[in-house]
């Protein structure tokens, strides 16, 4: 995640060298808000295939 040299992990951490604090919390909300979508998404694919019977 920080060897890369690219993606998210490797600029907070280039972030965090440069002590840019604004960029730092940026990339936690951004992250946060991938987080989020992607359980939104998760949860519409898992209610889709449920196995539940309605009687």
């Amino acid at each position: 995640m920080l060897t890369g040299g690219v993606g998210t992990g490797f600029w907070v951490w280039d972030e965090w060298n440069n002590l840019n604090v604004e960029h730092i919390i940026i990339a936690i909300f951004m992250v946060g808000i991938v987080g989020l979508l992607l359980e939104q998404a998760l949860i519409m694919i898992a209610k889709r295939f449920s196995h539940e019977y309605k009687a």
